[in-house]
């Protein structure tokens, strides 16, 4: 099973930071229902800083990587390839550095945005199917599982493995620090979070991977 998200319904789910800072790989699977919406993002709730990953089917169906840090400059690229709204896709980003941020979408079409960014004083909190910065917004409608952040920047083809439905505890297992397969429990299976459900999102299928 999967979770599934409702922007009118403001819809997230919440966990402290795995990580305070890059490098740092986020990945996860979803199926978007047509509306942009954030779905991963790691920052510091009430600051500017934050990295997201946006859901964009109103701008071209693709995902998008971004950051922001707390003076509010900002800077993100979007995947040269596409997603199908109603189906099950893949996001990935890849925060490299401070000055380095890839997005791809079902494991390809990387593009890389270089603007340098700070990233202090350190991300906080964690957000799925929402961003924490400035406030609470962009809300996901969808469905989100599987979501794997690493403490490493990983490769384009250890992203094609996780798009294929590799899990995320198979990819470099010794970097990776939160895993929350969103099957029914709300468990951080490798760091032992505490994730909070908040205003009620709900149980879906979960999309198809290999343990």
């Amino acid at each position: 099973m999967a979770f599934s998200f409702l922007a009118t319904n403001s819809r997230y789910l919440r966990a402290n930071a795995p990580l305070t800072g890059n490098p740092m790989t986020i990945g996860f699977w979803f199926r978007s229902n047509g509306l942009n919406g954030c779905g991963v993002s790691i920052g510091k709730e009430g600051s500017t800083q934050r990295h997201n990953v946006f859901i964009l089917p109103q701008n071209g169906l693709v995902v998008n990587a971004g950051s922001a840090d707390s003076g509010s400059t900002a800077a993100s690229v979007n995947s040269t390839t596409t997603f199908t709204n109603g189906q099950w896709s893949h996001a990935g980003a890849v925060y490299a550095s401070n000055s380095s941020r890839t997005a791809y979408c079902n494991g390809g079409g990387a593009a890389t945005n270089t603007t340098t960014l700070s990233t202090t004083p350190g991300f906080v909190d964690l957000f799925v199917g929402t961003r924490p910065a400035p406030t609470i917004g962009g809300f996901f409608t969808g469905d989100i599982a599987e979501v794997g952040i690493w403490n490493v920047a990983l490769t384009a083809a250890e992203i094609a493995s996780l798009a294929k439905g590799m899990t995320c505890d198979k990819i470099r297992p010794q970097n990776l620090v939160f895993y929350a397969p969103l099957v029914r429990d709300l468990q951080d299976q490798k760091g032992g979070l505490t994730i909070t459900n908040n205003n009620g999102a709900t149980v879906a299928n979960h999309p198809r991977v290999y343990a």
